[in-house]
């Protein structure tokens, strides 16, 4: 089978996107046809079908999709061919957009490319939209795009790879989070990704590193949800996996933040997929740790939620991260949470006898520890993140005392010091007490003394 099993095959694309509301003022403007017929732009049996059909309500055009679909489709495309005028283009182009909003109507487009005309040649059922994006109107450019992707990915249709590669790279130069039909081409590539024959071509263009890039902004949650619908749909090959574990630290972030629930639901999914299929399950798990997705995660787990596969996802994520946990060491586990940029009080800083375990180990991969800890209390602002790193420095001299020289050699003294003048109080005593203990040796004593 080409499309993914067990997904729905309609796609959303943003409750009020420009595409949407431009076709809504689109579909009512009236178009006068006869115009046209009089100046040859449209052939006679066209207009009689196009100028009928353009009159009718949405059930009517229904029932008459039913009876005499393949005219209107054939008259449809030959109008995309034939018409130049922008505003009457459009509005074609809303028309079959609407025949396409039934998934059954794309027989329609396949009988196009096999059955002969009245002029005794057959269309191209795809060809025209490709065309059409070359224009300059931004509408006509975009609803041409989805309609392509809809004719060459919901039926039988399928584009060659030359023209594939183009349309892929096209879409590529338009993934960009000022584009105002962002909407519209991730709806496309939405639609698309569900082709397997499709997901190579893409993976080896940019567009994934254009989504990483959007995904790393303030964007709206209909958005980060259609990207995110694309990486869940690439994690079912276990060929596209090792590219996409550099989207779960954007991803961690929206979750930990996320209020709707298909954000959630969606991001779950494509954590599962990878931690499934990923030839290295311990690779995204220990990237989600450093996300502290095992602390969201945990959070979700509380929630009661209606959707019972939420519930399934989250308790399934929840499950192999909790066994990562277990089977990474201690050291690893500090090594994850150093990396995630977000410190938090735990054992594993507070318990002296991971210090007595690990505080040379902070000197491993030319102090790889150290450095972070230095840029964290440079350039992090969360108060406990700046308080724990301040506490981390003070044991690490306390249980290793030589460390003292890799403290002032590598910068971190003077970053501790620049905390004395923070404004939170358990920042300023942190570092109070770090700064003690590089200077003095009864560590009891002062720990003794509440600083």
């Amino acid at each position: 089978m080409a499309l993914v099993q067990g997904i729905d095959t309609d796609v959303v694309i943003g409750v009020t996107d420009t595409l949407t509301e431009r076709s809504s003022i689109i579909r009512d403007e009236a178009v006068m046809w006869q115009p046209l017929l009089r100046s040859a732009v449209i052939k006679e049996h066209d207009y009689s079908i196009v100028a009928a059909y353009d009159q009718m309500n949405s059930d009517q055009k229904t029932a008459h999709l039913h009876k005499n679909g393949l005219n209107v489709v054939r008259t449809l495309l030959n109008l995309t061919v034939s018409i130049s005028n922008e505003k009457i283009l459009s509005h074609v182009l809303v028309l079959v957009n609407d025949v396409l909003a039934d998934k059954d109507n794309i027989r329609y487009f396949e009988e196009v490319e096999t059955e002969k005309g009245e002029d005794g040649k057959t269309l191209s059922a795809w060809e025209p939209f490709l065309n059409l994006l070359n224009r300059t109107d931004v509408f006509i450019v975009n609803m041409s795009s989805l309609i392509l992707a809809k004719v060459i990915s919901t039926g039988s249709l399928r584009l060659d790879a030359k023209n594939l590669t183009w349309f892929i790279n096209w879409q590529a130069g338009q993934l960009l989070q000022n584009n105002t039909y962002l909407h519209t081409i991730l709806a496309s590539q939405q639609i698309m990704l569900r082709v397997t024959e499709y997901r190579q071509p893409f993976v080896h263009s940019t567009c994934l590193d254009k989504m990483l890039n959007i995904l790393s902004t303030r964007i709206s949650f209909q958005l980060q949800y259609q990207i995110v619908f694309c990486l869940w749909l690439l994690s079912f090959r276990t060929t596209y996996c090792f590219k996409l574990l550099e989207f779960i630290k954007p991803t961690a972030e929206i979750l930990r933040q996320a209020i709707k629930e298909k954000v959630i639901r969606i991001i779950m999914q494509f954590y599962r997929n990878i931690l499934d299929n990923h030839t290295s399950p311990r690779k995204p798990a220990e990237l989600m740790i450093q996300g502290k997705v095992q602390v969201t995660v945990g959070q979700l787990t509380e929630k009661n939620w209606k959707d019972e596969d939420i519930k399934d996802d989250v308790e399934q994520v929840k499950t192999v991260l909790d066994t990562m946990l277990q089977d990474m060491s201690t050291f690893d586990s500090y090594l994850a949470e150093v990396k995630s940029g977000k410190l938090e009080w735990s054992p594993l800083h507070t318990n002296p006898a991971f210090w007595r375990e690990n505080a040379q180990k902070l000197n491993q991969n030319d102090h790889e520890v150290l450095r972070m800890i230095k840029i964290l209390l440079k350039d992090e602002r969360d108060p406990t993140t700046l308080a724990v790193c301040a506490h981390d420095v003070g044991e690490y001299v306390r249980h290793y005392p030589v460390g003292k020289f890799n403290i002032e050699k590598l910068g971190l003294k003077e970053r501790v010091v620049c905390l004395l003048e923070n404004d939170d109080p358990k920042v300023k005593a942190a570092a109070l007490l770090a700064l003690q203990k590089l200077m003095l040796n009864n560590w009891e004593f002062l720990a003794k003394t509440n600083f």
